[in-house]
């Protein structure tokens, strides 16, 4: 179902937490959305919050980022949209990039390039020129090699099927823990049929003929990180990782300075044995940008720049909207107030659209049973704003009531 939001200016939504039980935490997030203006941005109308984690039917995996995810110890800079080639003009080779403050992400875009072999062994080809090239993961470097072998399972699953595989087994031995979802990853020797170089590639370690085949699955740690500036999956290495203290990938990699996380200093040395304290989710897990766009909360005043994703304006230049801003918890009466924490940017160039989400809690002074209490008094308000009041579930008591009387009213 569609969710509409709260007001007309903002989304947001109240959480009480744990989700089953006696409630210890209020919660509250709100999305604001602004236009993307000459040199500024300006109010828009409020857009919903997005992927709420706590919807059965979410394909989790699938998603990058989460408007509900309810801690970040930093911000995310998300970019969404396409490549564009200047003045409607196609090219075979662009370049994309963002500036936020010290932060800067450079992409080149490559038109498709076919991989071809010539005398037994893979060659790049050249670039076809292009107008619009989509900023996603699936044209960056990754994919699953689907000829590497399953110990104890039938091939045919994996070679004739391999869009179900995708969806039930994220191990596949011949997947590339990054990125699964790119293209051009190749184990095994000899030609596949319609394979292609990735269309996104970090312009300080592109990939090259000789390192088109990896011979080993086990050194698929060895290849070119891929280059993207949208959400990355929670499946993806090393954002996987977080998600608990044995989560690896089926060939673990080294955590120290020879792994470019490490030497690019995306992670710290020995990261794997440092995750996770008391067993529990990594917080970091819920940063989802890409590598070198998880950043701290930048200032008031600052200017993010997009260079090459716009159709019409090579550069985008804007002054950010005001980031230090104050949640203000209502709880029984009593008012709170706690700093916001700014979980996101997303710009969508294209679009002319900025999202921020801002998140705070805090303790409840006495248990709530959300399914038991009809009414719980619990808002919170952004800076003052118009509040938002935690939305109580249907009393279980009403709805068995409900229910019975449905039934008694049936022949």
């Amino acid at each position: 179902m569609a969710r509409t939001p709260a007001h007309e200016g903002y989304d947001a939504e109240v959480i009480l937490t744990p989700l089953r039980g006696e409630t210890e935490q209020a919660h509250a997030l709100f999305k604001l959305t602004y236009a993307i203006a000459p040199g500024q941005c300006v109010p828009a109308p409020a857009e919903p919050l997005l992927h709420d984690w706590r919807d059965p039917e979410l394909e989790r995996p699938k998603i990058g980022g989460s408007d509900f995810w309810l801690a970040k110890p930093f911000t995310d800079l998300v970019i969404q949209g396409s490549a564009c080639a200047p003045q409607g003009k196609s090219a075979p080779r662009l370049s994309v990039r963002v500036c936020l403050g010290d932060t800067r992400k450079d992409v080149t875009v490559w038109g498709p390039r076919p991989i071809t072999w010539e005398a037994g062994r893979p060659r790049i080809g050249a670039p076809e020129p292009f107008l619009t090239m989509p900023m996603t993961w699936a044209q960056a470097y990754g994919g699953i090699d689907w000829r590497v072998p399953v110990p104890g399972a039938d091939q045919k699953i994996f070679t004739e099927i391999p869009a179900m595989a995708m969806r039930v087994q994220f191990e596949h031995p011949g997947m590339y823990p990054r990125n699964p979802f790119g293209m051009g990853y190749l184990v095994h020797d000899g030609e596949v049929p319609k394979m292609f170089a990735p269309c996104l590639e970090d312009p300080a370690d592109p990939l090259a003929d000789d390192r088109l085949i990896t011979c080993d699955a086990k050194a698929w740690w060895r290849q070119p990180l891929p280059w993207c500036m949208d959400w990355t999956s929670p499946i993806m290495y090393p954002r996987a990782c977080w998600f608990g203290p044995d989560v690896d990938p089926w060939f673990p990699a080294p955590d120290d300075g020879i792994l470019a996380e490490v030497k690019r200093g995306f992670v710290g040395e020995d990261f794997r044995r440092n995750r996770c304290p008391g067993g529990t989710v990594d917080a970091r897990f819920f940063q989802g940008a890409s590598h070198g766009l998880v950043i701290t909360r930048p200032g008031d005043g600052q200017v993010l720049s997009v260079t090459g994703m716009h159709p019409e304006f090579d550069l985008l230049e804007f002054v950010l909207p005001v980031t230090d801003r104050k949640i203000v918890f209502e709880i029984e009466g009593k008012k709170t107030v706690r700093p916001a924490r700014l979980h996101h940017i997303v710009c969508r160039p294209e679009e002319l659209r900025l999202n921020l989400v801002f998140a705070a809690d805090v303790p409840l002074p006495r248990p709530f049973l959300p399914g038991i209490h009809k009414h719980i008094p619990v808002r919170a308000s952004l800076d003052g704003s118009m509040p938002v009041d935690f939305q109580a579930p249907v009393p279980v008591r009403e709805r068995v009531a409900e229910l019975r009387a449905g039934e008694e009213g049936n022949p």
